[in-house]
C-alpha cells in the first residue's frame, strides 16, 4: 500500500498562513481553536478551477458548501471554503487568498 505524503499548507506558504493564524488568534477563543487546526492543513494543489489565489486543502471532490472569510487589520484576508459533517464539524477544503498577495508556485 502507498501513502500519498502531501506537504503542510505552512511549509508551501509560510507567511501566508501566519498571517491568517495570527488573524484568527485576534478574533477570540473559538477562532484561536480553529488557527491549531489551520496550522495542520495539508496542501493539495492549487484550485485546478481557479489556479492561485484557491489553495485546495481537502482530497478532490470533497464538498464545500459553506464559507466563511477571515480579516486582519480591517482587511479581508481569505475565504475559508467549509465541508461540514453529520457532527457539524467543519473542515476547510479551500483557501481563497483575497489580500492581493503573490502567491509563488509551490516548488
Amino acid at each position: 500500500m502507498t501513502t500519498d505524503r502531501r506537504p503542510r499548507l505552512a511549509d508551501v506558504y509560510p507567511g501566508l498562513v501566519a498571517d491568517i493564524v495570527r488573524a484568527l488568534r485576534l478574533e477570540g477563543p473559538k477562532s484561536a481553536s480553529f488557527a491549531e487546526t489551520f496550522q495542520e492543513l495539508l496542501f493539495y494543489g492549487p484550485c485546478p478551477d481557479h489556479g492561485p489565489p484557491c489553495l485546495v486543502t481537502a482530497p478532490p471532490g470533497t464538498p464545500c458548501p459553506a464559507m466563511t472569510e477571515v480579516e486582519l487589520d480591517g482587511e479581508t484576508l481569505a475565504m475559508f471554503h467549509l465541508d461540514v459533517d453529520d457532527t457539524a464539524k467543519m473542515s476547510i477544503t479551500h483557501v481563497e487568498v483575497l489580500d492581493g498577495r503573490e502567491l509563488d508556485p509551490p516548488a
